[in-house]
């Protein structure tokens, strides 16, 4: 696809600096830039892909990424994960705005991409990293195919419900946001309803959980085996599904086993850190394809297909 056709869906870096860094920028491999008003003509002068960008009126994105944190009950470190998908699930039609360090650069610019947000991404530091990520995802090919999910969520705008959100996207339980119940979602939520009283919602894990239990695993459309840092998210349409999983942790992630709602015949994996990346274990039964990554780096994209 040709660039300014993918440009819409890719990240833009986020360069406040001037345009005297084109040349740093352009040895990088950058080429399309996010900027103040006023250095736009000037960028593209210097032969870039350049759009102005208010951080001001952006929602401004965490940076991505694993925190531990000591688990009361059991004495361990159980994992944290940083992400915002549910926020760009949650505000479809926002700017948002990353403000990280160059080594989670890569990750923010790959999640953006996984969830179509529209996003800026400020990198303090090298953007080689970023770079990088930009070059992998331009390989992926169009990434606007609908959102799959199982729950459809009508949504409040309170903090209780954001909560919910982020709970039940870190546990893989796949939702829309929407106005009102639709027909076609598994099951459809409205916190303060009598099926789902707004005091059971102010404690989101024992929420998340119960969606779960209402929903019931043979009917969840993406479920991960293996790990606690890897977030999936998953698009597609009749014959074809797509399989975005992002991993928020510091190292790769090892056999970590998928499965999949429907039976599909073929599969093709590309990762972003990982060389000739293969599926092992492949098969389809009892309603679901299921398959094993014998390794995950920062992000892997499976296409599913009948």
């Amino acid at each position: 696809m040709h660039f300014f056709l993918l440009a819409a869906l890719l990240p833009g870096l986020y360069w406040s600096q001037g345009v005297q860094a084109a040349p740093k920028l352009k040895e990088a491999g950058i080429e399309r830039v996010c900027v103040p008003a006023g250095q736009q003509e000037a960028w593209k002068q210097q032969g870039f892909a350049a759009e102005v960008f208010d951080t001001a009126h952006a929602e401004k994105a965490v940076a991505p990424g694993v925190e531990y944190r000591m688990d009361v009950a059991s004495a361990t470190r159980v994992p944290w994960v940083d992400a915002n998908g549910w926020r760009f699930l949650r505000n479809p039609g926002k700017e948002f705005y990353y403000d990280v360090p160059a080594d989670k650069a890569a990750l923010a610019a790959a999640e953006a991409f996984a969830y179509g947000a529209n996003a800026a991404v400020h990198v303090a530091g090298d953007p080689a990293d970023f770079s990088a990520m930009l070059r992998f995802l331009k390989g992926l090919g169009d990434a606007s195919m609908p959102v799959l999910a199982n729950f459809g969520i009508i949504d409040d705008g309170s903090e209780t419900t954001a909560e919910v959100l982020n709970l039940m996207a870190r546990r893989n339980l796949l939702f829309r946001v929407v106005p009102a119940p639709d027909p076609k979602l598994d099951l459809n939520v409205r916190i303060g309803s009598p099926e789902y009283p707004k005091a059971d919602a102010e404690d989101p894990y024992s929420f998340a959980q119960k969606l779960r239990g209402d929903l019931g695993d043979a009917k969840r459309l993406l479920r991960i085996y293996g790990s606690e840092v890897v977030i999936g998210h998953l698009t597609g349409g009749e014959g074809h599904v797509r399989v975005h999983l992002l991993n928020y942790g510091r190292r790769r992630v090892e056999g970590m086993r998928v499965r999949v709602r429907g039976a599909y015949a073929h599969a093709v994996i590309a990762d972003s850190g990982v060389k000739d990346a293969m599926l092992a274990d492949f098969g389809a039964s009892e309603g679901g394809t299921e398959f094993t990554i014998p390794a995950i780096s920062t992000y892997a994209v499976v296409d599913l297909t009948k």
